[in-house]
């Protein structure tokens, strides 16, 4: 019996081993390595064997590994909200806007997009330029790229993108910190967002999402727009469902395929909605004892783009109207000191 126990529990390791990619053979990894540059070098004329060599001398991050199994969206709403919605994010926030107002009001002007969700993502991903990573980029590429297989096939791609970001921003390879997921700055994009929708908002010649705050904004307006957002259009508000519609009405994918006509209930009217025909969502999150329901439009649909979370998008929102009120009190404020 114990003998079985012990087989058992040692196929787990081993499964779980290989799922993570820890077990992966040096004779395949060199397979994958010369693949992966060859390609480099048919595709984007690099040099097979100088993108071989650099990829040699790198190892697997397992801490890396850890964090990708366990990101902050796997925890409960009521344990997700409050990491972002700390006040020193809020009147941080408040701060930056006031700062970079003229450039978030422009931003707002030229793609249509929200200034104080523009403000919102930074906090988030970066405590406004603060906090923007202590990885090596190329490190994090790499393992989640060759030894993490539920994700490979994406990684392997952003690792391709990286290679074509630190040969035109003219980087060295494996100075760039990030996240453990390869992103960077304070928008923390992706290698494939920084090459597609970075900005030179500035116009100094050059996109820089690390220290300028102001390609950044426009970076972020940029890939908000192209990714379907509408000014001044519906993002979420907060619904009563009767009992039997939560079953057949909430959803946990994040497409929105429902027509807001669908929704009419005794707790809820579609009345003060203007677009009858609008295709909405609604989800559920998570309270201690509870639940708690949103309905959603293509809005929120386009912040999960950012990130692919109905959390990170709710959180988003909520901390956007937390920053618009705190720059509304300031105003409001000094208003009265100057009467």
């Amino acid at each position: 019996m114990n003998r079985m126990k012990d087989f058992v529990l040692s196929l787990v390791v081993v499964l779980m081993g290989l799922w993570s990619g820890i077990l992966l053979s040096d004779e395949v990894l060199d397979k994958k390595l010369q693949m992966f540059s060859d390609k480099m070098e048919t595709e984007y004329q690099f040099k097979s064997d100088e993108v071989l060599a650099v990829l040699k001398n790198l190892e697997i991050k397992q801490n890396i590994i850890d964090k990708m199994n366990n990101p902050a969206e796997s925890l409960a709403w009521y344990q997700y909200r409050p990491i972002w919605m700390k006040e020193k994010r809020i009147t941080g926030g408040a701060e930056f806007f006031k700062e970079y107002k003229e450039t978030l009001e422009k931003a707002e002007k030229e793609y249509g997009v929200d200034k104080m969700m523009i403000v919102a993502i930074i906090g988030i991903e970066s405590f406004y330029g603060k906090h923007q990573g202590s990885h090596a980029v190329l490190d994090s590429l790499y393992t989640l790229g060759f030894h993490y297989p539920k994700r490979e096939v994406f990684f392997n791609s952003e690792l391709e993108q990286y290679f074509l970001l630190a040969r035109e921003q003219q980087w060295s390879l494996p100075d760039i910190k990030g996240s453990y997921a390869g992103a960077m700055g304070m928008g923390q994009f992706i290698s494939s967002s920084y090459r597609n929708y970075g900005v030179d908002y500035n116009e100094d010649g050059k996109v820089d999402l690390f220290n300028d705050p102001v390609d950044m904004i426009g970076s972020i307006a940029n890939y908000f727009k192209r990714h379907g957002w509408k000014s001044g259009k519906f993002v979420a508000k907060k619904i009563e469902l009767e009992e039997q519609q939560i079953e057949t009405l909430v959803q946990k994918k994040l497409k929105l395929t429902k027509k807001l006509s669908e929704l009419e209930t005794s707790k809820f009217s579609v009345g003060e909605m203007k677009d009858k025909d609008a295709v909405v969502g609604v989800f559920a999150f998570e309270q201690k004892n509870s639940s708690e329901y949103w309905l959603v439009a293509k809005n929120f649909y386009t912040i999960t783009r950012y990130n692919h979370s109905a959390m990170y998008a709710l959180a988003a929102f909520q901390l956007s109207g937390a920053i618009a009120e705190a720059v509304n009190n300031d105003e409001n404020n000094l208003s009265n000191q100057s009467k």
